[in-house]
Parts: C-alpha cells; structure tokens; sequence
C-alpha cells in the first residue's frame, strides 16, 4: 500500500481500502471500532456484516459517490446509517465512512410520509377493489335468505365457496396496502419486482378505469429478484402511473393508455427493466430534464407538488438503479432499470 493509502487509513475518520487484485481489505482504528471488525477482515466477514448486496453496491460506486447504507453491528444493537463515500488511489477503492444515523433515520420518515401520500393516490381504487366484493355478498346473502324460506338449499356449498372467494379477495386488497404503508425495518432485503408491479397495477386499475383510462401490464412470468425495500419501488410506480394517467384525462382519440411492463435485460450489467408508457401529448424536449428537479411542475394550480418525479428519481438510485425518460407526441416511456439482486453465494 503507498504513502497516500497508508495515510489515508490512519487519518482520524474511519477509512476501509480493498485490493480488487489481492481481494483483501483493510481498515484503520476508526473503522474497526465503527465496524467491529479486524484490521484486516476476510472478505467472508465484511459480506456477512454487510450483506452481498451492498458489498457489491460499495464495490459499484465511482469516486466522489457516496451511498447511505443501514447497519446493525449485531442483532442486539440499534439500527444505524453509515454513509460510505468513495475514492480510488493506485488500483486500490478506498472508502471514508461516517456515522449518519440522524440523516438515515429522516431519510426514512420522509420515505414513510411518501409512502401515505401514495396511498392517499389509490384510496378511491382501493375503496372500489373493497366495495365491490362487498356488494356482491351481500346480494348474495339476500338470495341465501329467500332461498331458504322454501326449504333447504341444495348447491349451499357451492355459495358458501363463492362468498369465501370474495372474502379472499377484500383480504388480498387490504394486504397489498398494508403493506404498501406498513413501517419497515431499515435493513434491506430482496425481494420480487415483478410481485410488486403487479400490486400497484391491481391497486391503480379501478381509479384509472373510472376515469377512462386503460392500463395493461406485462412481464416475463418470472420471479425478477431485486434488492432493497418494496415499498420504495411500489412509490416510484405509483407516481409514474399517476403521472401518465393526469397526462391523459380528456383525451379521447386515441383511446388513453397506460402499458407497465417488466423485461430482463442481459446485455452489460444483469438487471430487469420496468417500463411506463403512455401514449398522451407528450413532454417538450426542453423540458425533459426539468421535470426531475423538485418543486417543478406543469399541472396547474395546487394539483401537482412537484416532489413526484424527483423522489421517483432519488428512490431509484436507492434501488441502485436508475430513471430515465424518452417522449415525443403520442409516446412517453419511463424506463427504470435496476440491477437483479446478488448471489449471496458470491462475494
């Protein structure tokens, strides 16, 4: 290691090195304590503290870029954020790390007020997926009770069976959006991108139909494992459909369309892409980027708040992927891509 590396591990923050080429790490006093670890760790032992899928997202950052990552240094310690900021020296990647446990847990309660205005989006959807199977046992229940005044009822079973698959389905509603609000625990896991489309896709359809507009969605029939919190990818999906869907109202020719779709990608880094579309007026080229940037907004009066695309974009790069748009007249295209989920086999 030159004098550089050396001096960089033995300044007061705490600093941790890896050799690509040795495959060894080192970290200074500060990191070992911060840590928990030895001076110089096993790769074993970093990725069982870690997690395979952040080492891998602290191998992955370019220098200069940092990435705020949950960390418990045992099961009986509290949750913790570290913020992991990167640097290249010599053929050596080289991480200054600094306790940001306050930013982390801001950073969540934000995410967490996102998360009830998501739902405050799909309330009406959620609340006709609820009243319709509602409705229709209670008419159920009405001819149960007519039927019986003349005698026993012979296909009882079969009723019985039809009344639970309605039960069912309130259930399945009710779940999907406890799940979308529930607190989280800061640790990251991995979990279905194609499971979570198909949520949002189910919670969105009715509200979109009441305003006449289509939605379709299509994916590979495979599970598409990606890491991080459910809920973020879920937020991010909602503002994008919500977003095509304000794009479209009083559209008639062509008919208002939204299409979701989910497609491995091979080529480069492995990952799935989760595309948006819909085929409204389009958004000016010169405004593309624009729309990114907080607080900007088209909509009018207090319609829009401008935070939708912008947290669409920060909650990407928490997933490790990232957002980009493409439009014209009659076509625009959300195409989010996120790396597949890593072999915790492989460090």
């Amino acid at each position: 290691m030159d004098n550089h590396a050396s001096a960089t591990l033995s300044a007061l923050f705490a600093a941790a090195s890896f050799d690509p080429q040795t495959q060894t790490m080192k970290l200074n006093a500060a990191a070992t304590s911060l840590l928990q670890l030895p001076i110089r760790p096993t790769l074993n032992q970093c990725t069982q503290l870690l997690g395979a899928d952040q080492w891998l997202q602290l191998r992955q950052l370019e220098p200069g870029q940092s990435k705020l990552l949950p960390f418990a240094s045992s099961s009986d310690s509290p949750d913790r954020w570290l913020l992991w900021t990167a640097a290249q020296q010599d053929g050596l990647l080289i991480w200054q790390i600094s306790d940001q446990t306050a930013l982390g847990r801001t950073s969540l309660h934000w995410q967490h007020q996102s998360q009830l205005a998501a739902v405050g989006q799909v309330m009406a959807g959620i609340c006709h997926e609820v009243n319709q199977p509602l409705n229709a046992m209670r008419l159920r229940l009405y001819g149960l009770q007519a039927m019986q005044k003349n005698g026993p009822i012979g296909d009882l079973a079969d009723h019985l069976t039809a009344l639970d698959e309605q039960v069912g389905r309130c259930a399945d509603t009710l779940t999907n959006m406890r799940e979308m609000v529930g607190h989280q625990s800061i640790n990251l896991t991995t979990f279905n991108a194609s499971k979570s489309v198909e949520h949002v896709v189910n919670l969105l359809k009715s509200q979109l139909q009441i305003q006449q507009v289509k939605i379709s969605s299509h994916n590979t029939g495979q599970p598409q494992l990606v890491y991080g919190q459910a809920q973020r990818l879920e937020q991010v999906l909602i503002n994008l459909i919500n977003n095509a869907r304000d794009a479209l109202v009083g559209q008639t020719t062509p008919p208002p369309q939204v299409n979701v779709s989910v497609s491995h990608m091979s080529q480069g880094s492995a990952g799935i892409n989760i595309s948006v579309d819909d085929n409204g007026p389009g958004i000016d080229l010169a405004l593309q980027e624009q729309v990114f940037e907080a607080y900007y907004t088209s909509k009018a009066g207090a319609q829009g708040t401008g935070l939708g695309l912008a947290l669409c974009r920060d909650l990407s790069q928490d997933l490790g992927g990232n957002l980009k748009l493409t439009s014209s007249p009659g076509a625009t295209v959300f195409n989010l891509w996120l790396p597949l989920a890593a072999d915790p086999t492989h460090s």
